[in-house]
């Protein structure tokens, strides 16, 4: 059995700022900052971007995928939620 270690400490070139409702715009700087925004701060609307997204991340943190693809696809999600700021 292989543990899977997190890389928690991978951050993107430049942050993304999202709006989650009236709130200040907000620096997203990881794949580990979007998935706490995409699995508890995310508005009600998930669709295609959202999934692809979360796998993305995910697999930056895990897998030690390319950080700036997972960044792109967040952007997209975020595009998706009209949130993006």
């Amino acid at each position: 059995m292989t543990m899977t270690t997190l890389r928690n400490d991978v951050r993107w070139l430049s942050p993304v700022f999202v709006r989650i409702g009236y709130g200040a715009a907000e620096a997203v700087r990881s794949p580990h900052d979007a998935m706490n925004y995409l699995h508890f701060r995310w508005p009600v609307h998930r669709g295609r971007a959202f999934d692809n997204a979360r796998t993305l991340c995910a697999d930056a943190m895990e897998n030690g995928k390319p950080c700036e693809t997972a960044r792109e696809a967040f952007i997209r999600a975020c595009v998706e939620a009209s949130i993006l700021d």
